[in-house]
Parts: C-alpha cells; structure tokens; sequence
C-alpha cells in the first residue's frame, strides 16, 4: 500500500510540475515553476475507492447499455449524488426504490416460470401488508400457497411435454428396421457410419468427442461446433453404452430408448419425457 500510495503522489506532484510550466496555465510563460502539493490521505482514499467502485460499475453499464454507457454513467453518478443527499425522512422512499429493483427482477423471473404477475396488484397488496392489514395468508400460508403453484405449473408443463410411448417405440421400430441398425441385448440401436481404430473407451475414462443429439422427429436439442470432453461414466446409459463400443475416429449414429436416456420426466425446457433420442457422435479422442 505505501509502494502505491508514494507512486500515486509522485504522479501528481509531476503533473502539477509540467502543468506548472506550461505557458497560459498560470498567467505568464515566465512564471517559475512551483512544487505541486501532496495529496491529503483523504483525497487519495476518495480516489482509490472511486477507482476501485469504478472498475466494477463500468463492465455492468456496458453490458446494460451498451453505445449509450456514456450516458448511463452521467445518470448513475447524478442518482449517487441523490443519494448521498438524502436527508433522514426520504430514506424510506429511496429503500422503496432500492428494494424496488429487487423486487422487479423477481416478479419478472417468476412470470417466466408462468406466474401470473400484475406489477400493481403486488404494489397494493404490499401497501396494505406493510401497514398490518390482513390480506389473506400468514407467512407460512403463503409459501406453501407458492410452492404449491410452482409444483402444479411444472407437473402442467410436464404432462404437455410429455410424448406418447407408442410414437416412440414407432420410431425406434423404424430405425432398427435400416439395414445396418443394430439392436443391443440393453435395447440400444446403433449403426456404424465409420469405423475407428485403435483401443476404445472404458467407464472409468473420459472421452473427447462431438455430437448431434435430435428428437424423434428430426428436432436438434444439442449440438457441438467444437470438440469436448465428458467422462463415460457421466452420461445417460444409452450414451455411454455406445461410447464402450465405438473407437478414435469412428463415426456411430445412437437411437437411445426412453429408458436407457432421460426416462418418463425428459429434461425440463429441453427433452421431453418418454423420448427416444437419436445421436451421431465422432470420437475424437480416449483420454485414460
């Protein structure tokens, strides 16, 4: 700190003494030069956590708003200043506003798990729960009221995400029908695009590789542009069954059962449940 503190004088003093000498700056081109004063410790504490507040800020109102950051940090220093002004009988509306921002952002996550929201509704209800009125639940009422909405929406989005096990075993059926598509004792169906070479994978290594992964009807749920790595062991059993079978370099294409992938519950927002999945995969590499 004093190595830092001595560099940051020195810079001031130094440009204090060219400013000094600079014809216009201080009435005559002839004027001596004078000797910058020190920085008072509390100039400098100013500075260093100005700088360091600074260096966090910046990154979130350049992501926030982008061209316009200028801007945005003229008003985010004019609403500091506010602030820093508040005298002690507003600070319960600046809270307000504080606790605001919070708020927004959950009511805004929450409708995107399908909450009804109405902005205000809660503002209302809010009013009158912070001044003691009753408005219709405890506490622990209205937790449970919540989680219990939560639960029914995902078993609502589950039951619409769901697909029949008749379409999928029709589609499994006509891919094991392709000359070529072979079934395992497990009911994994592969084929062999190409053929690699060299020792393949055990469940105790990790693999690098890249993939397609598609849904029955030609969806693509997840794709690699670029190789990566997953241990064996790690993955649906369908996937790491094929892997143990193939070798570097070869090519297999995977039709997963429901059973040996993600099983009746899918994956939420990506698979739904009972899918069949179809994957081509590349072995890059066998990492042991």
């Amino acid at each position: 700190m004093t190595r830092i503190l001595a560099t940051i004088i020195a810079a001031v003093v130094a440009v204090g003494s060219l400013l000094a000498a600079t014809p216009g700056n201080h009435g005559s081109a002839t004027t001596a030069p004078t000797a910058a004063a020190a920085p008072s410790a509390t100039d400098s504490v100013s500075r260093a956590m100005a700088t360091v507040w600074a260096s966090q800020i910046t990154p979130m109102l350049q992501s926030r708003y982008g061209n316009d950051g200028s801007n945005a940090s003229a008003e985010f220093v004019r609403g500091l200043t506010d602030a820093f002004g508040i005298s002690p009988d507003r600070e319960p509306y600046y809270q307000g506003i504080l606790q605001g921002f919070t708020a927004l952002q959950r009511l805004e996550q929450m409708g995107d798990l399908g909450f009804p929201i109405d902005r205000a509704a809660f503002v209302a209800a809010l009013g009158k729960a912070l001044g003691g009125q009753n408005i219709g639940f405890t506490a622990p009422e209205a937790d449970a009221y919540l989680n219990s909405y939560m639960a029914r929406q995902y078993e609502a989005r589950m039951a619409a995400d769901t697909l029949s096990t008749e379409s999928q075993v029709k589609f499994l059926e006509s891919q094991a029908a392709r000359e070529g598509v072979i079934r395992t004792p497990s009911g994994l169906l592969f084929e062999v695009i190409t053929e690699g070479e060299g020792t393949g994978p055990t469940l105790d290594d990790t693999v690098e590789l890249t993939y397609e992964g598609k849904l029955y009807n030609g969806t693509i749920f997840d794709s690699t542009d670029t190789p990566v790595r997953f241990p064996v062991k790690g993955l649906v059993p369908g996937f790491s069954q094929g892997l143990l079978m193939m070798k570097p370099g070869g090519t297999y294409r995977l039709f997963i059962p429901a059973s040996l992938g993600y099983g009746p519950r899918g994956a939420s927002g990506v698979i739904p449940g009972n899918a069949a999945l179809d994957f081509t995969i590349t072995l890059q590499k066998v990492i042991k």
